[in-house]
């Protein structure tokens, strides 16, 4: 049936990025040891940060390259897109790490390492996400 995911897709996207979000908190800790916080921890504020920030900052890119691209065929593959939401993970990400790591001695070099780091996996985690979610019952039909 064609449509969106419904809630349950959105529960399973939110459960894949979380799981995957917990293992990038233990590779983090596992790089910097100084971080007393736990990976479980590190999660929720990514995951919250992404449904937090997520929907808006979809809009303001998706208007972004409205703008920047006027004659766009909605069909065309937007790759302005992509390395939008990029930039913004890492940004994120950044962040994130930022917090964690505030009382320990962290270059920025290994700093915007882990951002970049994180936002690709964070891109990674999407494919499972999103294939999971268009699965899941609930979905809200479109027409």
């Amino acid at each position: 049936m064609p449509g969106i995911p419904g809630i349950p897709g959105l529960v399973v996207f939110v459960g894949v990025k979380f799981g995957g979000y917990i293992l990038a908190g233990l590779a983090l800790k596992k790089m910097q040891p100084t971080i007393n916080s736990s990976a479980v921890k590190i999660a929720i504020t990514r995951t919250g940060l992404g449904v937090l920030l997520g929907p808006p900052m979809t809009l303001l890119g998706a208007f972004t390259i409205g703008l920047l691209s006027p004659g766009l065929n909605s069909d065309a593959p937007s790759y302005g897109a992509y390395v939008f939401l990029f930039l913004a993970r890492v940004l994120v990400w950044a962040f994130v790490v930022f917090v964690f790591t505030k009382r320990s001695e962290i270059t920025r070099s290994r700093l915007w390492m882990y951002s970049s780091a994180g936002a690709l996996w964070s891109c990674l985690l999407d494919w499972p996400g999103f294939k999971l979610a268009m699965v899941a019952p609930g979905r809200i039909a479109v027409c």
